[in-house]
């Protein structure tokens, strides 16, 4: 599988149980971490955004999680994503009379046609979107219909229990930010987001699946092998999508610890794993950090 493929599928989107010694039980874990300062506790939950629903119930380690955080954290808020998504269409409108077709390639302009006749839609849907808004979309039709959903998200699930259970919600950046991540791409990336992407939607799924299932298994190092490692041909696109958010929401998390209750941070997978991840930025601040 071409790695490229999965570092920008994650843009659009995420320890085997171990053995400590013959003798003892092996451990399955969650991707969940426990971190520690104080009296104060927050856990921090890597999400994905898309999910199926035989996805739940979670882990109790998650469920506990949450029932003894006072806060919940998102990436954003969670309640305006329908704002989100109005803004995003606005991001990803051609300027004046262009069209998909003028600024595509004829060969990655049919081969957009083709796959939107596949899905039972006319490219004429896609007619005045910019490519990177086109590739979002068919990553997007993509999923549903092999069964992920949005609403079936972690995010998703986490912001409707919070909100019935009468916890505070608070997001780590604005939607405006969250669109100019992508509205930001100069035309050559716009197009490259696209090509790289039709280049390997029909692998895409097997490796959602494959994400899912070291997911579910607390498996850190097998997401970082199949996440962090495609992007090594797009180091500024991971700076920007991923490296600069977290180092922006470092002081927000560090501030968690000195509120009046114990929070949760849920964000996506990706935000977890590697040298610039959240885990290992906290424990070299001194945290004490340990996977539930």
């Amino acid at each position: 599988m071409r790695p490229r493929c999965r570092g920008l599928l994650c843009c659009a989107l995420v320890a085997l149980a171990s053995i400590a010694g013959a003798a003892e039980e092996k451990r399955e874990r969650s991707f969940l971490w426990r971190v520690s300062s104080g009296d104060r506790t927050v856990c921090l939950l890597g999400s994905i955004h898309f999910m199926k629903a035989d996805a739940y119930p979670l882990s109790r380690a998650i469920e506990d999680a949450f029932d003894g955080s006072g806060m919940v954290v998102f990436e954003t808020d969670i309640d305006q994503m329908g704002k989100a998504a109005v803004s995003m269409v606005a991001a990803g409108t051609l300027d004046g009379d262009a069209t998909l077709k003028d600024v595509l390639p004829k060969d990655l302009y049919d081969e957009v046609s083709r796959r939107l006749d596949d899905l039972g839609m006319g490219v004429d849907s896609f007619a005045t979107t910019r490519p990177w808004m086109a590739a979002m979309g068919l990553t997007s039709f993509e999923l549903m219909r092999a069964g992920y959903l949005g609403s079936e998200g972690i995010d998703s699930y986490f912001s409707s229990r919070a909100k019935a259970s009468g916890k505070s919600q608070m997001g780590l950046e604005s939607i405006e930010y969250q669109v100019s991540l992508f509205a930001g791409m100069s035309a050559e990336e716009s197009v490259d987001f696209l090509r790289y992407t039709l280049a390997d939607l029909d692998t895409m799924i097997p490796l959602v699946d494959e994400i899912v299932a070291a997911w579910k298994i607390g498996d850190a190092a097998r997401i970082e092998d199949l996440l962090v490692d495609g992007f090594r041909d797009h180091e500024a696109l991971f700076d920007r999508l991923v490296t600069q958010r977290n180092l922006r929401w470092l002081p927000r998390i560090e501030e968690l610890f000195r509120g009046d209750a114990d929070a949760m941070v849920v964000v996506g997978s990706l935000h977890m794993v590697g040298e610039q991840g959240l885990i290992e930025l906290l424990k070299a601040r001194g945290y004490e950090v340990e996977q539930l």
